[in-house]
C-alpha cells in the first residue's frame, strides 16, 4: 500500500519533531508514504526525506491560493506512479478539498481525518464567517469520504447522526506519550506563586475563544468569594489576553497569575494541585491525558476525551460546556477537598497506564487505511 498525505502540519519537515518521528514509524508498514505540507514560500520547495520509503514536500506557495494548486500539482505528480495508493486528508476542509478531487482524478480511495470536533456543537462555525464557509465544505467532504477516521466516540457519534454510516468510520484516538509528565519535578516558581496554603489551578492555553478561559475566570471568582485558599495561573497568550486581564482584575482579588508560554510544560503541570480546561470544544484534549499522568486532578468541560477517558468523578470532574455555575462548584469541590484529589490522583494515573501504546496507536492507524482500501475495492466491484 501507497499512502498520500496532505495537510498543514509542518512539522513533517522538521526532522526530530514529534509528527517527524511517528511517519517514521507510519513507513515502516506500508510500501511508501508521501506527505504533501501545505508551506509558503520560506518553507521552499525541496523535498524532506523522513524514511528510505517516505518522504516530505512543501508547496512552497506564494499565495493562499496557490497552496492548493501547487499541493493538487505536487500530489498528481507522485500518483503518477502506479499502485495501491490511499490518500488520507489531514482534515475536512482545505486538507479534504485537495484530497477529494485528487480522489475523483485518480480513482483511489480517500481517508480522511476528523480530529477537531467541528461538527457536533455550533461553537467553532460560529466563530467567524470562514468557519461557517469551512462547516458547510466539511459537511459536503465528509459524506464523500471512503472512510473517515475520528479520535473519539463522540466525533463518531456525531458522523452517524450527519448519515455516515458506523462500517465507513474508524475510531483511533492520537496518541500521547506522556513519560515526561509522569517523570518530571514540580517547578518551584509555580508553586510559589500564591500565598502558603494556596491551591494551585492551572490552565496553560491559547487565548481564543475555543478555550473559553471567561468562564473559567470567572467560575474561580464565585469560588473565591466563598472564601476558599486559591491562586489561579494562566499560561499561554493570544488574542482575548487584553479582555481576560481585564476580567481576571475585576474579579480574581489579585489571585490570578498571567504567565507567558513555558519549555518545560510538564514541570509546570506537576507543579499544580488542580488542572482546569474550560474549552468550548477540542477533538480530543491531549493536555487532560497529560495531566492525569502527572498525578494532577482535573475539571474540564464535556469535551474530548471526557467520557471515553476522563469519567466524571473518578479520574476528575466533568461539567456542561458553557455552564459557569457548575464548573465553578466543580471547582470548590476539587479545591476543598484533597482526600478526592488524592483519589482522583491515583485513578488517572491507572487509567493513563491502560491506554493504548504507541505500537498499538500505530497498527490502529495502518488497520484504518486498509479497511478503506478494502472498502473502496469493495465498492469498485
Amino acid at each position: 500500500m501507497k499512502v498520500l498525505s496532505i495537510g498543514p502540519d509542518k512539522d513533517l519537515l522538521t526532522p526530530g519533531s514529534v509528527s517527524f518521528a511517528r511517519h517514521v514509524r507510519y513507513a515502516e508498514r506500508m510500501e511508501e508514504l508521501h506527505a504533501v505540507v501545505f508551506a509558503r514560500t520560506q518553507y521552499g520547495t525541496e523535498r524532506v526525506e523522513i524514511a528510505g520509503n517516505a518522504w516530505s514536500y512543501p508547496t512552497g506557495s506564494k499565495s493562499v491560493f496557490g497552496l492548493f494548486i501547487d499541493a493538487y500539482r505536487i500530489a498528481r505528480s507522485i500518483m503518477r506512479a502506479p499502485g495501491e495508493w490511499v490518500i488520507s486528508a489531514q482534515d475536512p476542509f482545505e486538507s479534504g478539498l485537495v484530497a477529494y478531487v485528487l480522489s475523483r482524478a485518480t480513482g483511489a480511495p480517500l481517508l480522511i481525518q476528523e480530529h477537531g470536533d467541528f461538527f457536533s456543537t455550533p461553537y467553532w462555525r460560529r466563530e467567524s464567517l470562514f468557519n461557517q464557509v469551512r462547516y458547510r465544505i466539511g459537511r459536503f467532504l465528509i459524506r464523500r469520504a471512503t472512510h473517515v477516521r475520528v479520535v473519539s466516540e463522540r466525533i463518531q457519534e456525531t458522523l452517524v447522526a450527519l448519515g455516515i454510516p458506523p462500517a465507513r468510520i474508524s475510531v483511533t484516538p492520537v496518541y500521547t506519550d506522556t513519560s515526561a509528565f509522569a517523570a518530571a519535578a514540580p517547578d518551584q516558581t509555580t508553586r510559589t506563586l500564591g500565598a502558603e496554603g494556596d491551591v494551585v489551578i492551572l490552565t496553560m492555553a491559547r487565548f481564543v475563544p475555543q478555550k473559553n478561559l471567561a468562564l473559567l475566570i470567572k467560575a474561580f471568582g464565585r469560588i473565591l468569594k466563598q472564601g476558599v485558599q486559591a491562586q489561579l495561573v494562566l499560561i499561554g497568550k493570544g488574542p482575548e489576553q487584553s479582555m481576560l486581564e481585564r476580567l481576571a482584575h475585576e474579579v480574581g482579588q489579585g489571585k490570578i497569575t498571567f504567565r507567558a508560554w513555558t519549555d518545560a510544560p510538564a514541570s509546570v503541570l506537576k507543579a499544580a494541585d488542580i488542572y482546569a480546561l474550560s474549552s468550548n470544544y477540542e477533538g480530543w484534549g491531549r493536555v487532560c491525558i497529560e495531566s492525569l499522568a502527572a498525578g494532577v486532578p482535573l475539571i474540564m468541560t464535556d469535551v474530548g476525551c471526557a467520557g471515553s477517558v476522563v469519567r466524571s468523578g473518578e479520574h476528575g470532574i466533568v461539567v456542561p460546556v458553557g455552564d459557569v455555575a457548575r464548573f465553578a462548584a466543580g471547582l470548590q469541590v476539587l479545591v476543598s477537598d484533597a482526600l478526592f484529589r488524592s483519589q482522583i490522583r491515583e485513578n488517572g494515573r491507572a487509567r493513563v497506564a491502560a491506554l493504548p501504546t504507541i505500537e498499538q496507536s500505530i497498527a490502529a492507524y495502518i488497520y484504518t487505511l486498509t479497511t478503506c482500501l478494502s472498502q473502496h475495492t469493495i465498492v469498485q466491484k
